[in-house]
């Protein structure tokens, strides 16, 4: 497989994540982080990709604490 995913795309991706995450929104950091992950799936994966599942994860917790409080 060739790896296609452009510098473009990727900062493209990590802007939308940038700006799910200062807003607090955690279901579309779930969201975004699913998107660049299907995206990594069909162009290639980037050396930061964990940095999407660790948000996602994080977003998760997130969710379910504001759900115990």
């Amino acid at each position: 497989m060739e790896y296609q995913l452009t510098d473009k795309k990727l900062r493209q991706l990590k802007a939308a994540l940038t700006r799910a995450r200062n807003k607090k929104d955690w279901q579309d950091v779930i969201y975004k982080c699913d998107q660049a992950l299907n995206t990594f799936n069909v162009l290639g994966y980037p050396d930061c990709w964990s940095d999407f599942e660790r948000h996602r994860d994080d977003a998760r917790l997130a969710i379910r604490y504001e759900r115990e409080v």
